[in-house]
């Protein structure tokens, strides 16, 4: 008769057990789905979560309710100010983001915002007809195209770009644009630390 009720106090202490885990692992679910971006489907899960009395007043459970929420609606003003082309406010945005989320899967997006407006910038100066504002823009443009670089955008695309603006520019008598160009100085950059990383994977083979 003991032994028996040895086994039934184990048997319930082990449902007590997997229950527990079971919770546990939808607050695992409901972190992973925050962390590559599914914020709607975190939202939902730590909202029932917190319905949950061993999760009833878990700060953190709290708190990634208002930080699904709160990413949702930036992802979406990023998207939204990305389409009316107000770039600075989709990257305030989308910073704010990450912030929230390090991880978020959009990340990559941050410098091509940039590079975005950098894009448009030089559209615009070779629509002007005064030499004056064509160096203003353009100038502006090179900025932001060295800004893309320096945010981590990695693309040879940007080096040629810049060369576009900057051989405009050194036409351009408003300009003070001279040889050797960001163009050249970032390019050469670029090479020597794709050599240092050539040379390290020799190394280490």
């Amino acid at each position: 008769m003991k032994s028996f009720l040895s086994i039934i106090i184990i048997y319930i202490a082990s449902l007590g057990v997997t229950s527990a885990q079971s919770k546990q692992y939808l607050k695992e679910e409901a972190d992973d789905y925050f962390k590559v971006g599914r914020y709607w489907d975190a939202f939902f899960l730590y909202k029932d979560l917190a319905k949950v009395p061993e999760f009833q007043g878990d700060l953190s459970v709290e708190n990634q309710i208002k930080n699904s929420s709160k990413a949702m609606y930036l992802w979406k003003k990023t998207e939204d100010y990305r389409a009316f082309r107000k770039y600075d406010i989709a990257k305030q945005h989308l910073g704010d983001l990450l912030v929230i989320n390090p991880y978020d899967p959009n990340r990559g997006l941050y410098p091509r915002l940039t590079l975005e407006q950098a894009t448009e910038m030089q559209r615009l100066a070779m629509s002007q007809r005064n030499p004056q504002a064509v160096a203003d823009i353009l100038s502006k443009a090179v900025k932001l195209y060295n800004l893309a670089l320096d945010e981590g955008l990695k693309d040879e695309m940007v080096f040629s770009l810049i060369k576009q603006c900057e051989n405009v520019l050194e036409k351009n008598q408003y300009s003070n644009i001279k040889q050797p160009t960001t163009y050249g100085i970032n390019f050469e950059k670029e090479k020597e630390a794709e050599r240092t990383r050539t040379v390290e994977i020799i190394k280490n083979l």
